[in-house]
């Protein structure tokens, strides 16, 4: 009996492993801004940290978005992300500077 090449296994999870990394990215989100916020005087300095965890959720769930064929959802978070890091940008500069 012959018995072909195996076949390559795709990992068949990977939509678990993304959900759970957009997660666990916004856990952490949520911690660090109740962090931040409660102790404003001193980790305020956190706060463009805290945008740019936000920023990252949002590219991936956009990414998700458009590999699913929802553009428009896509675009829509990808732009929400951008203006989110130009606010983590802009906050990053009147903090440190």
């Amino acid at each position: 009996m012959y018995i072909g090449p195996k076949k390559k296994e795709k990992f068949r999870h990977w939509g678990m492993v993304v959900e759970c990394t957009i997660m666990g990215l916004g856990l952490c989100t949520i911690l660090l801004a109740v962090l931040i916020f409660c102790n404003a005087d001193k980790m305020l300095r956190w706060l463009p940290l805290m945008f740019l965890l936000a920023a990252l959720v949002n590219v991936i769930s956009s990414v998700k978005a458009l590999y699913y064929g929802r553009t428009l959802a896509g675009i829509g978070l990808f732009l929400a992300s951008a203006g989110i890091a130009a606010f983590a940008v802009v906050s990053y500069i009147t903090l440190w500077m």
